[in-house]
């Protein structure tokens, strides 16, 4: 019987996919942002110290997103090639390699932590605050990655609806364990900081468990890799020509968020702390565009495995409008409420100022982001990694760095114009590669206007058609 990723109508097989995708990233940045109030409730120290924390944390979870972008693409290849036994075998030994990886690199993080922390920008007396916070994530980390991939492996598959359930439980995990081991409730100790941490780590090994439990009843994990796992690393070959440039593309990301941080210290705990802030509302209020991305590489993946040209060029045309369409919502959403969503986590009337110039700057610009972002995750899917590592050095290194060092000299909001900028030119630029890339094709979409569909759909809006 083949796929609904092969068979079902793109737009809502795509949005099947989406949908509790959507919904696990809404419950897991839903308990960030509990995260980031309790914290709050600390004092502002506590919440810089986060942020600052906050870089090494997404550059950790982007190395392993890459790989997973690897392994969604090649599971999902597999699969749309009716070779399940090769699907199976990748996403097992995936699993247990990249834990393993993952468990050196948290004990890397544990001994370079002072000298990171300090190349950000951190103050002196922040810099324990900030140790406090991480080092529980560097010892855990092995159990996030094994979830990302995973994930990753469920995600090639179709199967969404289980694992959204699973993370949603793992949210509920750590919002528990949060406010129990934060604040010290009942028999538990007061921890604070480690507290958020512990409790963070304690909902990834929830996840891990029932993960993986779920891909070994879905048939994509055996443990019989685990006797044969040098001898199987060779299966690993297209997971890596994928994944690396997929790696240095998500790397990348952090890295101009790290740049980012360290120019708005210049600028005091208020800016960091409220950038801090907006990140973490801004990939709530971005889930949809997010969860998009994320299903994009499987789904094209298995099109592309299935050399259904057709169904590619519907699912660029049908992502790209649902992008827009979110993007200048929840751009018209912040811009009008930004103070009342950003005093729930501070009330520091610098703070205030800063977020709330943010989401005037950086949210009209969402629709570009998004674009951007969904093109990458498209390249991933037609093995065309080269592609999305080019578009994502093009925002984050050759424009975004630049752009927002340099507005920092002038002042914070010089920093958000110059990430706003980053996006748009970004977006163009992944446009330009993408039309590129579909004249090689038997495309229909060559020389097709997508001005045209924007207008059938208003006119739809208005009841003319």
């Amino acid at each position: 019987m083949e796929s609904p990723i092969l068979s079902k109508p793109v737009r809502p097989a795509l949005v099947a996919m989406a949908a509790p995708a959507a919904f696990g990233m809404l419950m897991t940045f839903m308990f960030q942002l509990v995260d980031t109030y309790f914290v709050g409730q600390l004092g502002t120290q506590p919440l810089a110290a986060m942020s600052f924390a906050y870089p090494v944390y997404f550059l950790v979870i982007s190395l392993f997103m890459g790989t997973a972008a690897g392994v969604s693409a090649v599971v999902g290849k597999a699969l749309g090639e009716q070779n399940s036994e090769k699907a199976r075998t990748i996403a097992s030994i995936s699993i247990l390699f990249f834990l393993i990886t993952a468990m050196g690199l948290g004990a890397l993080g544990l001994l370079s932590a002072d000298q990171v922390f300090t190349l950000l920008g951190t103050p002196p007396d922040t810099l324990p605050l900030v140790k406090e916070y991480m080092i529980p994530l560097f010892i855990g980390m092995w159990a996030l990655v094994g979830t990302l991939v995973a994930n990753a492996a469920l995600m090639a598959k179709g199967v969404m609806v289980s694992s959204t359930i699973i993370m949603a439980i793992g949210g509920v995990t750590n919002l528990v364990f949060d406010y129990l081991l934060i604040f010290g409730v009942g028999p538990f100790p007061e921890m604070h900081l480690e507290g958020a941490a512990l409790a963070t780590v304690i909902s990834w090994l929830v996840i891990l468990v029932l993960m993986v439990s779920l891909a070994y009843k879905e048939s994509l994990f055996s443990f019989r890799v685990l006797f044969a796992l040098i001898q199987s690393l060779k299966e690993l070959k297209p997971v890596f020509r994928i994944g690396i440039p997929a790696i240095a593309a998500q790397v990348l990301t952090p890295f101009a968020v790290a740049i980012i941080t360290r120019a708005l210290s210049a600028h005091g705990e208020a800016a960091v702390a409220a950038y801090g802030i907006v990140t973490r509302i801004e990939s709530l209020v971005l889930t949809g565009i997010l969860a998009l991305s994320v299903v994009m590489t499987p789904f094209v993946a298995q099109n592309y495995g299935a050399k259904k040209q057709d169904r590619l060029d519907k699912v660029i045309a049908i992502s790209g409008r649902m992008t827009v369409y979110w993007g200048l919502l929840f751009f018209a959403l912040v811009a009008l409420a930004s103070a009342p969503i950003l005093s729930i986590f501070s009330n520091q009337p610098e703070v205030l100022a800063f977020g709330s110039s943010y989401f005037y700057f950086v949210g009209l610009t969402f629709p570009a982001y998004g674009l951007a972002l969904i093109t990458t995750s498209f390249f991933n899917g037609v093995e065309q990694p080269l592609s999305s590592l080019r578009i994502t050095l093009v925002r984050s290194i050759i424009l975004t760095i630049p752009l927002a060092w340099i507005g920092s000299y002038f002042g914070v909001s010089y920093v958000w114009a110059g990430i706003a900028t980053a996006n748009l030119i970004a977006a163009w630029y992944a446009g330009r590669k993408l039309n590129l890339w579909l004249k090689t094709q038997d495309s229909a979409l060559i020389g097709h206007n997508p001005l045209s569909d924007y207008k059938r759909d208003f006119q739809v809006l208005l009841g003319k058609r």
